[in-house]
């Protein structure tokens, strides 16, 4: 399921970084944010944990999936908390 929403995203990922026209089901700035958000998280977790990206991201899903919270309150949670934690 990860990998079909990637597929999904993939295409559109210089629309969502260039603003030049937000997808129809977000409003821009909630894209935005959850985009970079995501993506400081998981620069978190490489470097407190010396995984490789793809390995943090499916942490992070993994846990999204364990605690059934979504993958931004997985994000505010990494960026948040101190490293050890994570």
């Amino acid at each position: 399921m990860a990998d079909a929403v990637t597929a999904a995203l993939l295409p559109i990922r210089e629309t969502l970084l260039t603003g030049k026209k937000a997808p129809a089901w977000e409003p821009e700035q909630v894209v935005r944010a959850h985009w970079f958000d995501t993506a400081r998280a998981i620069g978190a977790l490489v470097a407190r944990r010396g995984i490789s990206p793809e390995e943090a991201l499916a942490l992070m899903r993994a846990e999204a999936f364990r605690t059934g919270r979504s993958l931004a309150d997985i994000t505010t949670d990494i960026l948040r908390d101190p490293p050890r934690t994570w």
